[in-house]
């Protein structure tokens, strides 16, 4: 009976462990993250046949979202061919919203830098675009009519100011909110659930 007490107990210690240490990292990173410089990334709100023919997609749970802050210009291709990764700082332009400072091969001395993918565009070969690794959006409901109508009435409509909030320090970051023509996503889903 002792045998079978010692072995429960054990077992118990081993998986509260196992809880434990995932959950200490994803809280340290998010409250590291958290403590970051807050960027507003714009979306692009227009036609986009990359996304099947809307300026942003929804794919499950999440909405693929494209900005505007997305490429740089650069002068030797030859630089950047064979590079799939750059680092990307930012800092902010007049308006407020973010702003490509520089995409090295070297890692900033700044915190407000993250890790992307880059390649050269294949149609223009003085433009590198950057894919970031926050491009695309949580979305916890799930109706996807809802979801879509604002994505085709919002996201899309290329009068409203769009943009994706985020906390951004040494390549941890966090999204803050969506934000449509300065109205909150997750608060236009309400709105749209109410009217139908």
């Amino acid at each position: 009976m002792k045998h079978k007490t010692l072995l429960l107990i054990a077992f118990i210690v081993v998986a509260l462990a196992q809880l434990f240490v995932p959950y200490q990292m994803i809280s340290k990173q998010a409250g590291y993250a958290a403590t970051g410089s807050e960027f507003k990334f714009k979306t692009e709100n227009r036609v986009n046949p990359n996304f099947n023919g809307i300026g942003s997609d929804l794919s499950g749970k999440f909405i693929w979202l494209k900005f505007k802050e997305d490429h740089i210009k650069i002068a030797d291709k030859n630089e950047w061919e064979n590079t799939r990764n750059a680092y990307v700082e930012f800092t902010t332009d007049s308006a407020g919203f973010a702003k490509i400072l520089s995409v090295a091969f070297i890692k900033p001395n700044s915190n407000n830098w993250v890790r992307a993918r880059v390649n050269v565009d294949w149609k223009d070969s003085t433009r590198l675009d950057i894919s970031y690794p926050f491009n695309q959006y949580y979305i916890q409901d799930t109706q996807n009519k809802k979801v879509e109508s604002v994505i085709k009435n919002g996201l899309c409509d290329t009068l409203k100011v769009n943009f994706l909030t985020i906390k951004i320090k040494e390549n941890q970051f966090v999204s803050v909110d969506l934000m449509i023509d300065g109205v909150p996503f997750k608060e236009m889903i309400r709105e749209v659930g109410k009217s139908n």
